[in-house]
């Protein structure tokens, strides 16, 4: 959805070479994660391997980036959700209050917390899948169809912004894209602990990181070429492009994909979030799918599922929120985190081989010189990454005209709203 909004305020080369940094970087730091997770094979969350290389404290911090990142991403999935079936068409009595729409898919997002494990969830993930496809088609076809009433250009690196605070804010905006488009790291540990060889995981980072800069490449460039620096954060909000009108076939379709691929989003969030719920308040849980079983896990995911809830409807601008839930957790979780428990595991592992051979030690220290310069590398751009999401989140409320608007409540019922 926001891809073009990437290369349009990063540039056309920027955009792609941002996005293929951080993509190596994500690609790195969960391979990192994989070679502990294979070494401590029990381990079966992120929280996990904190605590195998960090202790307590690692586990805290693990669990805090991760699932702190999940509970606060589920408002968000609920209002794309709301936003999407509104996009389709509107609802009678719902009119064109969002936060009706939030309600009402807000039981379907709790049946799907319902599946409990990422194997369960194996045959959503590819209807997922098939609905990435389906908003990539229906993006090219609008390109191709529909003009914009006034194009503005974009640049090949940068943005065409005059002002230079809105330059660099509108190009940190470009790198928080990247950074949130390819995330593997939140759920490395807990997929490669469902496959029968865990190793074979490295395959599936290498490939969803190729079509993911091959999306940038392709769709994003494509689109900016027709659209210019113009097109909006979420591409349905571009201003000037009929294709987006209600009524229109594509933008209803681009829609229904968005809706059910936000749908699945929501699954494979509340997934670890809720089975962490689970096994912190009832560790004796059977996990049958008798009817005691299913109302008892139920009321485990209710808290989640009522905090997220409350957030969709009363956060005065989620896509606020989800800039600083982006800032704060996303960097950590894919790239900085990771690095520091692979220097700590490669620092441990050392040590306990010990300096019987001085001369093998020696040789042993520089076959892993490759492997620090790895970690020094997802370290370094993950604190870039976090530095530059930080400054689009703060941007876009320090500055007027990024600003958004906020509003809770709808007409009729608006509790609050800014000037």
């Amino acid at each position: 959805m926001a891809v073009p909004f990437a290369i349009a305020n990063a540039g056309f080369i920027g955009g792609i070479v941002i996005c293929m940094v951080i993509t190596g970087a994500s690609i790195a730091g969960s391979n990192m994660l994989l070679q502990i997770k294979r070494r401590y094979p029990d381990s079966e969350t992120f929280g996990d391997l904190g605590f195998k290389v960090f202790g307590r404290a690692g586990m805290v911090f693990g669990n805090l980036i991760q699932l702190g990142n999940f509970c606060l991403f589920m408002p968000c999935a609920l209002r794309f959700c709301a936003e999407a079936l509104q996009g389709i068409g509107s609802i009678g009595p719902l009119g064109g209050c969002t936060d009706y729409y939030v309600w009402l898919v807000a039981i379907l997002c709790l049946l799907t917390t319902q599946v409990r494990s990422f194997s369960n969830a194996n045959f959503f993930t590819q209807i997922s899948l098939v609905c990435i496809f389906g908003m990539i088609v229906c993006m090219l076809a609008a390109a191709f169809q529909y003009d914009i009433d006034e194009k503005i250009p974009a640049h090949l690196v940068g943005n065409p912004e005059t002002d230079l605070g809105i330059m660099v804010v509108r190009l940190a905006s470009g790198c928080t894209v990247s950074a949130w488009a390819y995330v593997p790291a939140f759920l490395t540990v807990e997929l490669s602990a469902c496959m029968e060889k865990p190793a074979e995981f490295k395959k599936s980072l290498l490939f969803a990181g190729g079509l993911n800069v091959l999306i940038f490449l392709v769709v994003g460039s494509i689109v900016v070429a027709r659209w210019g620096f113009g097109v909006g954060e979420v591409i349905t909000i571009t201003a000037g492009v009929s294709a987006w009108v209600p009524g229109t076939w594509v933008n209803t379709l681009f829609n229904f994909f968005q809706l059910i691929g936000n749908f699945v989003s929501y699954m494979l969030d509340s997934v670890p979030l809720c089975r962490y719920c689970q096994r912190a308040w009832a560790p004796s849980f059977k996990d049958t799918w008798s009817v005691s079983d299913v109302l008892r896990y139920l009321g485990y995911t209710l808290p989640t599922f009522i905090l997220a809830l409350i957030l969709a409807t009363f956060t005065p601008s989620i896509g606020t929120l989800l800039d600083f839930v982006t800032a704060l957790t996303t960097p950590w979780v894919t790239q900085i985190y990771p690095a520091l428990l692979y220097w700590k595991f490669l620092r441990d592992s050392e040590s306990d081989e010990g300096d019987a051979d001085s001369g093998k030690s020696s040789q042993e220290s520089r076959s892993k010189r490759p492997e620090m310069l790895a970690v020094l590398f997802v370290l370094l751009v993950g604190c870039v990454s976090f530095v530059m999401c930080s400054v689009k989140a703060v941007g876009y409320l320090a500055i007027e005209d990024l600003r958004p608007k906020f509003q809770i409540g709808c007409s009729g019922w608006v509790l609050w709203e800014s000037a």
